[in-house]
């Protein structure tokens, strides 16, 4: 890692000089971006923070190097900085849809299509490093060339945006929104399996696979020990 991208160890603040020499703190960025989205889309509320979990616990399953954890957690809370954008919240407010139909609308499709590209702009202009730039530009692409904003396809997608992709989606399927329940783990997982190799990562669906297997049989293990031990105290 060069200067410009040094990670100041201990806080987990990330710091770096932007083009002019100025200091940017990251977490301040990250923040203040979170606020805002949470502002004009309060349904969303702890996604970002959710998704930087996964895609954190992601990185780790698939053995990422460490600076690129760090990117992937940035890039969680920074992915969507381009949904800010008054053409394009403005549209999305105004509209009448929910569900499948909301991205049939074909203005809004094409607004909310163009936030990738915003962002990544955005964050280029506060610059942030190439990674981080590129996963946010690329984090909708879809595996088999079908995605946006440019229709990249398999390892051509960086792979941080490849990591994102299938946080992000998990997290989506499993949370609550104003026009639809949020699935189980499982069934969310289904889900993605069924959609691997063409809107994901074939190489990055079964870490997910492994984690929440994982974590459904933790949670089961401890249902299994805490009846247990009422059993016990009922039998005493």
């Amino acid at each position: 890692m060069d200067a410009d991208n040094s990670l100041a160890q201990g806080n987990k603040t990330f710091i770096s000089p932007d083009a002019g020499g100025r200091k940017r703190n990251d977490t301040v960025v990250m923040g203040a971006v979170q606020r805002k989205l949470e502002t004009v889309y309060p349904y969303m509320k702890g996604h970002w923070q959710r998704v930087s979990f996964e895609a954190g616990a992601l990185a780790e399953e698939l053995e990422l190097n460490q600076e690129a954890l760090e990117q992937l957690r940035v890039c969680a809370y920074l992915m969507d900085i381009g949904m800010i954008d008054e053409t394009i919240h403005t549209l999305i407010k105004d509209s009448t849809e929910t569900g499948v139909d909301y991205m049939q609308n074909a203005d809004l499709r094409r607004a909310v299509e163009k936030h990738p590209v915003i962002g990544a702009r955005k964050l280029e202009e506060l610059g942030f490093p190439h990674p981080i730039v590129e996963a946010v530009r690329h984090h909708h692409e879809w595996y088999n060339g079908w995605g946006y904003p440019d229709g990249l396809n398999g390892v051509a997608i960086p792979i941080l945006a490849r990591v994102l992709s299938v946080a992000d989606a998990f997290v989506s399927i499993t949370s609550d929104r104003p026009f639809r329940a949020g699935c189980s783990p499982a069934e969310a997982l289904e889900e993605i399996v069924g959609y691997s190799g063409v809107q994901f990562d074939p190489w990055v669906v079964p870490a997910l696979e492994k984690i929440v297997t994982q974590k459904t049989h933790a949670a089961d293990t401890l249902i299994d020990k805490t009846l247990d031990r009422v059993i016990e105290e009922f039998e005493a």
